[in-house]
């Protein structure tokens, strides 16, 4: 039997898995870096929301640790040497 499709979910469980806020969820979307859709439930008063595929979650949470994981080795590199830089003054 195949695989079921992954459960989508809305801006608000993205941006709690994400630890930021459902407007940067958002933006997200409408530049490309998530895969989103907007849904409007029947009977259901108001604007449609967005809908968002968890993959691309996983793989923008993939892309930002790896952004943060760059930026901590760049630190590491600049503070180590300005720390030799110091000890030969």
């Amino acid at each position: 039997m195949p695989d079921r499709p992954p459960h989508w979910l809305t801006a608000q469980q993205v941006a709690v898995e994400m630890n930021t806020t459902s407007a940067e969820v958002c933006r997200l979307v409408n530049i490309g870096r998530l895969v989103g859709k907007k849904h409007k439930q029947p009977g259901r008063p108001g604007v449609a929301q967005w809908i968002i595929n968890p993959t691309s979650v996983t793989r923008e949470m993939r892309r930002m640790a790896k952004l943060a994981a760059e930026s901590a080795r760049r630190r590491a590199e600049r503070d180590g040497k300005a720390a030799k830089a110091a000890k030969t003054r």
